[in-house]
C-alpha cells in the first residue's frame, strides 16, 4: 500500500457549497485512521489566505493561495451557486487548469463542473450535470458530453457528481481507487453513504493515463 499521502486540493470561492467541500473531507481523512495514517493531505485554496464565506453563512479558512498550492495528485471542484459568478475569475480558472492537468483524479460535483468546462479541461469528457446548466455547458464547450439523466459518472481522470450530496460517493470512489474497494466499502457503511461501488461510467486510471479509459465490468 502506498505510504505518501495523495496531495489533494480544494480551491473555495465565495458562496462555494458547504457540503461539496466538508463532506468529501469528512470521508477521506477517515479513510487512514485506524492506521493512523493520512491518506490525503487536503489543501483548501483560495486567491487569498483565510476565511471564505459559503452558501450556508458559514466560513472555510484558506490555507493556501492557488499560486502557494503544493502539486496536486487530487483534485476536488466543489459547487453551489458561488460556482457560477466564480466562474469569471481568471486565478481560480488558471489554477483548476493546471491542476486538472496534472491531477490523477479530478472530481467535480454540481456546479463545479461548469468551472471545469470554464478552465477548458472538459473537451470531450462525459459528465454528469445538473439538468438546469445543461444548456449552458454545452454551449460553453460545445464536445462535452452533458448527461442529465445520470446522477454520478466516470470518465478515464474525471469524476462527476449532478447534486451535492453524492459528493460523498465520489470520495468513496477516490478511495476505491487508490486504496482500495475494501476500505472504500467500510468507510462507506460507518457514514451510512449508499456507494456501491458501481458508478456508472468509465474505470479511473490512477497515474499516468495510457490509451482509452477501460469500462467497468
Amino acid at each position: 500500500m502506498r505510504t505518501k499521502p495523495y496531495a489533494t486540493a480544494i480551491p473555495l470561492f465565495d458562496e462555494v457549497e458547504l457540503l461539496d467541500v466538508t463532506g468529501p473531507i469528512s470521508l477521506l481523512t477517515g479513510a487512514g485512521r485506524q492506521w493512523n495514517f493520512q491518506p490525503f493531505k487536503i489543501e483548501l485554496v483560495a486567491g487569498a489566505l483565510g476565511p471564505v464565506a459559503t452558501r450556508s453563512s458559514l466560513h472555510l479558512q484558506a490555507t493556501h493561495t492557488f499560486d502557494s498550492a503544493a502539486e496536486v495528485e487530487c483534485l476536488i471542484i466543489p459547487g453551489g451557486y458561488g460556482a457560477l459568478p466564480a466562474a469569471n475569475d481568471p486565478q481560480l480558472l488558471s489554477f483548476i487548469a493546471r491542476a486538472a492537468e496534472r491531477a490523477e483524479i479530478v472530481a467535480a460535483i454540481g456546479n463545479g463542473v461548469w468551472l471545469l468546462a470554464k478552465a477548458g479541461v472538459l473537451s470531450g469528457v462525459e459528465v454528469a450535470v445538473p439538468l438546469e446548466l445543461s444548456a449552458a455547458l454545452t454551449e460553453e464547450c460545445p464536445t462535452v458530453l452533458a448527461q442529465t439523466t445520470v446522477q454520478t459518472r466516470l470518465a478515464g481522470k474525471f469524476l462527476s457528481a449532478s447534486k451535492s450530496a453524492l459528493g460523498l460517493d465520489l470520495a468513496c470512489e477516490i478511495v476505491s481507487r487508490t486504496f482500495g474497494k475494501k476500505l472504500a466499502s467500510s468507510l462507506s457503511a460507518a457514514l451510512g453513504v449508499g456507494w456501491s461501488g458501481e458508478l456508472e461510467g468509465l474505470e479511473i486510471v490512477t497515474g499516468p493515463l495510457l490509451g482509452s479509459p477501460k469500462p467497468l465490468p
